[in-house]
């Protein structure tokens, strides 16, 4: 049985397209995302939002004018300040989108803000900058109000600055707490969802090499047949040695996605490699199963064939965009023992429980699901290999 266990694992290590779908599809994939989704987590710093000020002799005798120029001046502005000299000037910025708004004051004092009508601009973070530049103008109203009535009600107040300055101020405590054990982010769902198409990509390994065991696949099958040695003796190391090999690969292609896609697991790496084995158990017995189909189909064929259902089960886990991923949430919705019999959405959830939540069960219940669904096609493999009959031998 070592000779058998350790002769499987040097065939598939000098098999091009077992390295090549099991060890470098993945890590190639994971690049490609890498370069896709790293410019969306960059974007992290708020863009100074245009706004066009008019610039007459109210606006720079006004306190408003002031706080303007505190917001455009800091280290990280929040506003681009465009001088014009006219309101009609500040008016035409704004129509024609060079301006998401203009601030003026009026002859009495009074700030004044200029928005263009909701909807004129198809830009998403335009009803962000409209929503912003209305806080700063309330903000100031609210506040003046405030030192009004001061004077008016208790002049005295104003001897105390900090007193003063407490009032206006419009900071308040924050306490940040998180519902999940990482900090949400949809991209990683995608990074889930490749390890669970890398998974069952790899039930090609066993595939390969339960299909060898077969004694019309060639000649070295015919000889192991005729040997003596049972056909259990031959598959139970055949398939430990797959197991090896694609539970080796997909650690390799988990810490590489780790490294570049910056996933942190906080210290759960370990429960990750468990999931990997299970994974790969699950693989194997799925490989296991197409290799030792009764019939004459050959090894390609087979492939194929797991190619085509690898395929077809990782766009209801979401892989292939954002529009795949919201049907897999719709599917998930309407049918969750979806989720539980598609093994590429089985491995992404497992995954997704490690990272998110505090709690164990998930990820147990799912290890548990894995492992059965590995049994039942070691099961039926093992039925289809006692079932051959060879009288032309």
């Amino acid at each position: 049985m070592w000779t058998t266990f350790t002769t499987t694992v040097r065939t598939l290590l000098h098999t091009p397209s077992a390295v090549v779908w099991t060890l470098v599809f993945p890590i190639v994939l994971a690049t490609v995302f890498n370069f896709m989704f790293e410019p969306l987590r960059a974007q992290e710093s708020v863009e100074a939002i245009d706004v066009a000020v008019v610039d007459d002799d109210a606006w720079r005798t006004s306190p408003f004018s002031q706080v303007i120029d505190a917001l455009a001046t800091q280290d990280e502005p929040l506003l681009r300040a465009v001088p014009v000299n006219s309101t009609k000037d500040a008016r035409s910025f704004v129509k024609d989108g060079q301006a998401d708004g203009a601030f003026s004051v009026q002859s009495n004092g009074e700030p004044l803000l200029v928005l263009a009508p909701t909807g004129t601009s198809s830009d998403s973070s335009y009803n962000v900058n409209r929503a912003i530049l209305e806080s700063i103008l309330t903000s100031y109203l609210q506040n003046q109000s405030l030192v009004a009535n001061v004077v008016q009600n208790n002049p005295a107040a104003l001897a105390n600055a900090s007193a003063i300055e407490a009032a206006l101020s419009q900071t308040v405590d924050v306490a940040q707490v998180s519902l999940t054990r990482a900090q949400p982010d949809a991209m990683v769902r995608f990074y889930y969802a490749l390890l669970g198409m890398a998974s069952i990509f790899a039930a090609q390994l066993a595939e390969q090499s339960v299909w060898r065991l077969q004694p019309t696949a060639s000649a070295e099958g015919a000889r192991r047949a005729v040997s003596g040695t049972s056909r259990m003796r031959l598959l139970i190391p055949t398939i430990a040695g797959c197991w090896v090999v694609s539970t080796a690969f997909l650690a390799i292609a988990f810490g590489y996605i780790c490294l570049t896609a910056h996933i942190d697991f906080a210290g759960r790496e370990p429960l990750c490699l468990i999931g990997i084995a299970v994974a790969s158990l699950l693989s194997c017995g799925l490989g296991a199963l197409v290799g030792s189909i009764p019939g004459r189909m050959g090894s390609d064929s087979r492939r194929g064939l797991l190619t085509a259902v690898t395929c077809l089960l990782s766009l209801f886990a979401g892989l292939y965009g954002q529009p795949t991923m919201e049907l897999a949430d719709s599917v998930a919705k309407a049918f969750p023992a979806v989720t539980w019999i598609n093994p590429v959405c089985l491995v992404r959830d497992l995954f997704y429980s490690v990272y998110y939540y505090d709690a164990l069960a998930p990820f147990a219940l799912r290890i548990a699901a894995g492992t059965a669904m590995a049994a039942v096609f070691l099961a039926i493999s093992v039925a289809f290999m006692r079932r051959y009959t060879h009288e032309h031998l």
